[in-house]
């Protein structure tokens, strides 16, 4: 296959440069309405039960989830965890809702790990291709993930991030992909994205002219039909292979 020399590489983050999925995110979900109960409890608050409190977060995010699934709308953790302080009576500011966030998200944190050939083939890269930025749909606040990027040590290889719950629409929307190829300075043909599922990160760019990779995550469930074309890699070392250097 003919390699590839686009003036800017573009990744996704979550299952493609660091691993958030360590168990499955509906378990991870509950430990994390839990660490968020448990947060309100320990400083004197008035909260329902855990099942309770766990089906009246539910029902406030499903609401904004549908949403997103319908329009490509984001929707964020703090703006649901606002919704049900205000369901369950609890006065609150910005300060209360960062630290509802906060405890909300200790259990996603806690078992973040970046993959090991991640920094050297960003090192390896970073000659041939000084552009690198990252475009990554999620639901928690951009502050949480640049403090990860720096803790991980990929920060320095990025010249911009894109995060859909401060962008406020979600890949596959083209919106997002334009804004990152017009921070970048170049069409979207000169671009290449890296990511792990087919629809937000094949299809999304492809959607606007743009070369993609689809790096296989194991345990994803990938479309039968998913054209054979499609250039995939196991790991993202293999992202080498399909560049020129």
């Amino acid at each position: 296959m003919e390699k590839l020399h686009p003036r800017a590489l573009l990744f996704d983050l979550g299952s493609t440069l660091i691993e958030y999925e360590s168990i499955p995110w509906d378990e991870l979900g509950i430990e994390c309405a839990e660490s968020a109960r448990r947060y309100l409890l320990n400083k004197g608050y008035e909260v329902p039960g855990e099942e309770e409190f766990h089906e009246a977060f539910a029902d406030i995010r499903e609401g904004y989830r549908e949403l997103a699934r319908e329009s490509l709308v984001e929707w964020d953790v703090p703006t649901v965890g606002g919704k049900l302080l205000n369901k369950l009576n609890i006065n609150h500011d910005d300060d209360l809702i960062d630290k509802f966030f906060d405890a909300y998200y200790e259990p996603v944190d806690s078992r973040l790990y970046i993959y090991d050939d991640v920094l050297e083939t960003l090192e390896r890269l970073k000659d041939s291709y000084p552009l690198m930025g990252l475009i990554s749909n999620t639901v928690f606040p951009e502050r949480a993930h640049l403090k990860e990027l720096k803790r991980f040590g990929i920060e320095p290889f990025l010249d911009f991030t894109v995060f859909s719950s401060t962008f406020k629409l979600r890949k596959p929307h083209p919106d997002i992909f334009y804004h990152a190829v017009n921070l970048a300075g170049c069409a979207p043909r000169e671009a290449l994205y890296v990511g792990d599922r087919y629809v937000e990160d094949v299809e999304g760019p492809e959607g606007i002219g743009m070369s993609a990779i689809l790096k296989i995550k194991p345990d994803r469930v990938y479309p039968e039909d998913m054209p054979e074309t499609v250039r995939k890699i196991n790991a993202f070392a293999e992202l080498i292979d399909h560049l020129e250097l």
